[in-house]
């Protein structure tokens, strides 16, 4: 935690902030890639209503930080950014200049609980109602957590910021925070929508040619993606259906050791691909397992669904992605005998017609269908 201290800047031009922790190269994907896309879309609406600065804070900045993710970003999307657009932060020592009218835009718990800190100043400083924080929340963050100081941190960011406006991935995400009690001023939901590299390739599901091939996938480090229970399961289809040992086991994610099951066969690992390969491999199997800890729906079984793979993945608490689409199997457990049994159930299914009805909310086009709305209130909170 920090107690960023305020400096406060004379200009009464509204401004928007995003504030991203540490900001690494190579982290231009997933969540930060939505953070700053959302950002930037939120960005553009805000300018077609009412005059506003943006900026960019890297807060834990360090010598492996790249700002430029965001700044060739956003030249993609139009928008020009200075050097006095960006704000490196490298401890808790360094000062933040703060508008009368600086709105902050939050990436996860503890740049939300910090920030909150200069909000505090902001308001008392220039006497003025305080202004919301608005907190992208992509994730149940105290899960990242064992029972633990951070733990309760990451709750009290949904619990004590006392404007807070969340922007929740996935309406399965709030019904889970809702589920714990948390109540936040106001919240904005958008369902996860197919990749714009991935859409593309869709229409060559029909006439793509199956193998006998599993995609997993599989993040041996990343511990909500249940790696050893994907192994266990796997191991017991590959020992319990004997008749399936013609299929191909392919782990795509991140790249680790091949992975013994029974006999020769194994887990073969190609890691993190293009999405010129991952399109050319879903169209290729017949078969996907992704497993998640979190009321989360993540992103790869809305994929391997919609690419007509047959895809097992798992409920929890108030998630069941069976209801998103006709080719998931979501298993209330994920011991290795049931999951071992759903995947030989799926592979007994080889060469059978799969549902090719898509997943409306997931097909559609615009990704953020909240921020006509959000773009009001802010700036009503700005008038």
């Amino acid at each position: 935690m920090m107690d960023f201290k305020m400096v406060p800047e004379a200009s009464e031009m509204p401004r928007i902030n995003l504030v991203m922790p540490a900001l690494t190269a190579g982290s231009d994907f997933g969540g930060v890639s939505t953070g700053i896309e959302l950002f930037l879309r939120l960005v553009r609406d805000l300018r077609a209503s009412c005059q506003i600065d943006m900026r960019l804070i890297v807060t834990d900045y360090t010598t492996q930080s790249d700002p430029g993710i965001f700044t060739r970003r956003a030249e993609k999307a139009g928008e020009t950014v200075s050097p006095e657009d960006i704000s490196l932060v490298r401890s808790s020592s360094d000062n933040i200049t703060v508008r009368k009218n600086d709105i902050f835009f939050t990436y996860n718990w503890w740049t939300t609980l910090n920030i909150q800190k200069l909000i505090d100043q902001q308001t008392v400083h220039f006497g003025r109602s305080p202004l919301p924080l608005i907190y992208l929340m992509q994730d149940y963050e105290p899960m990242f957590h064992e029972f633990s100081s951070s733990h309760m941190l990451a709750r009290e960011a949904l619990d004590t910021v006392p404007r807070l406006w969340t922007i929740l991935n996935s309406s399965n995400l709030k019904n889970f925070v809702d589920l714990l009690g948390h109540r936040m001023e106001r919240s904005f939901v958008f369902e996860p929508v197919v990749s714009g590299s991935l859409r593309p390739y869709l229409g060559m599901v029909p006439a793509s040619q199956r193998e006998k091939k599993i995609l997993v996938y599989g993040r041996p480090t990343v511990e909500r993606n249940c790696f050893p229970a994907l192994v266990r399961g796997l191991r017991r289809w590959a020992r319990d259906y004997p008749e399936y040992a013609d299929w191909e086991i392919i782990s795509a994610g991140t790249e680790h050791p091949p992975v013994p099951l029974v006999g020769d066969r194994e887990i073969r690992s190609v890691g993190k691909l293009s999405l010129d390969d991952y399109a050319d491999t879903l169209l290729k199997c017949s078969v996907g397992v992704s497993l998640m800890a979190s009321p989360h729906p993540s992103y790869p079984p809305l994929e391997m669904a919609h690419f007509g793979l047959r895809t097992i993945t798992n409920t929890y608490a108030c998630k069941d992605l069976s209801s998103f689409h006709g080719n998931i199997v979501s298993v209330r457990s994920i011991a290795e005998e049931p999951l071992a049994a759903a995947i030989a159930q799926a592979c007994a299914s080889y060469g059978q017609p799969v549902s090719d009805e898509g997943n409306a909310e997931y097909l559609r086009e615009d990704s953020y269908p909240f921020l006509a709305q959000l773009v009001a209130e802010i700036t009503a909170e700005l008038a």
